[in-house]
């Protein structure tokens, strides 16, 4: 192969950007020379024809930025933010809001094309700006002045906003008034925060407590309550070194709308980014899961975002996770409601090789894991273990990819029934996926 296009960190190459790539990086080949490398460029959109700085190499690859656009694509749009063109959290303000959740199940459905599947379902998002109701930002603190917001794109330099139009009303308000307290908190760091659109709960670690900050804090909770009209800093959680102190309420309870009871949720545990696309998500699940009146496992349960809804009609939901904090919410949750749930904490995927090995099964299995998925091994012990139904919850289409390979392959004796993509970020290119199986030759039921 000839690499003769120039592609020195100085230059600039013309692209023909054909496909997105995950992660959300526009997929192209370079549109003169005989280079035949694909490119990945940030910022660019199928259809577009680019210039693009260099920033990456490889031998099979290039990686760069838009410098210039030659060619528009009609899903690019104005983004909203003042700074999107250097903040790093939020990569796709430039792409139409109403084009956002059919990408990303394109691009779901390219991961997941070696797999015999169903074509992928779109979830669009009901919101595509004011959603997020979790967050982390960053500070840097010099002298009695703070700054605070993301990291840049493809750097660690934070990007001081005064406003970000993505968060949840409230949480933008109340992550803002960490500037007041900049004389007591170390000289970088980051602020964990929490909104049920009214009340907000934070977290800061590595801040120890300390009198003057405390004081503040309970001003600010005070003043805040005291409003009618604002939102509301209900507590702040801080957490420096051994020390774990909470400064008046540091605790929410979400998503309790309905007959599912709410979780209990702190700044430093994991929930999903908004409410509404999350009572969506959580509806689907246990749809596909049949649960009732069935023994369910429940795989990386987290708080108990599924377990809670999996509990009203199942017979019992036994789950795992390794979060100390996460498992004792949701014991809390189980007891406090009368929901039949067994909680453990550990690790889910030794759990799912012992289980196998002693042939001990569930009818039905949800698995929900972090971005690293569960790797093959515990894929083929998934399928020994539930005998009937699987229900797998990723947020990572290339690691789903190798788990469900393992799990579908030749021989296997679970299919997929159906393949949704929840757009749960609008303006980023994180995603949702839910994938269905279903032992072969059992009653066709529900999808």
């Amino acid at each position: 192969m000839s690499n003769s296009t120039s592609t020195t960190p100085d230059s600039t190459t013309i692209v023909e950007i054909r496909d997105l790539a995950h992660g959300g990086e526009g997929v192209g080949k370079a549109a003169d020379g005989d280079d035949a490398r694909v490119w990945f460029v940030e910022g660019a959109l199928p259809g577009e024809r680019v210039r693009v700085g260099l920033t990456g190499e490889h031998k099979r690859w290039l990686r760069g930025h838009v410098v210039e656009l030659l060619e528009r694509s009609a899903l690019r749009v104005e983004p909203p933010c003042p700074v999107a063109d250097r903040c790093g959290g939020c990569t796709w303000q430039h792409v139409d809001p109403a084009a956002q959740a059919q990408l990303k199940a394109d691009i779901v459905a390219n991961q997941l094309r070696r797999i015999d599947l169903p074509t992928p379902v779109a979830v669009p998002s009901p919101l595509a700006l004011g959603y997020r109701r979790r967050a982390r930002l960053h500070y840097r603190v010099e002298g009695r002045t703070l700054e605070l917001g993301f990291f840049g794109q493809r750097s660690h330099q934070l990007v001081d906003a005064d406003h970000c139009p993505v968060l949840d009303p409230a949480l933008d308000w109340a992550m803002q008034q960490l500037r007041g307290w900049a004389s007591w908190l170390p000289a970088t760091g980051s602020v964990h925060g929490l909104s049920n659109g009214v009340e907000v709960v934070l977290g800061l670690p590595g801040v120890r407590p300390h009198p003057e900050l405390e004081v503040a804090i309970r001003e600010l909770i005070a003043s805040s309550s005291a409003s009618e009209a604002g939102p509301t800093l209900v507590g702040v959680q801080l957490r420096g070194g051994r020390e774990h102190v909470g400064v008046g309420r540091t605790s929410l309870e979400l998503d309790g709308d309905g007959p599912i009871p709410p979780v209990t949720q702190g700044p430093f545990t994991f929930s999903q980014a908004q409410a509404r696309q999350n009572a969506a998500l959580v509806e689907h699940v246990v749809a596909m899961a049949q649960p009732a009146e069935r023994r369910v496992l429940e795989l990386h349960a987290g708080v108990g975002n599924f377990s809670r809804a999996l509990a009203r009609s199942a017979k019992r939901v036994w789950t795992i996770d390794g979060d100390r904090e996460a498992v004792a919410n949701l014991q809390r949750t189980a007891e406090r409601w009368g929901l039949p749930i067994n909680v453990k904490r550990g690790q889910a995927e030794k759990l799912l090789g012992k289980l196998a090995a002693g042939g001990r099964t569930y009818e039905v299995v949800v698995c929900d894991p972090p971005r690293a998925g569960i790797g093959v091994q515990a894929a083929k012990d998934l399928i020994a273990v539930a005998s009937d139904r699987i229900v797998y919850v990723s947020c990572d289409p290339a690691t789903l990819a190798r788990d469900l390979a393992a799990m579908v392959g030749p021989g296997s004796p679970f299919e997929v029934v159906d393949l949704r993509v929840f757009d749960m970020m609008p303006m980023t290119a994180e995603v949702e996926v839910v994938v269905t199986l279903k032992r072969r030759g059992r009653g066709s039921g529900a999808a």
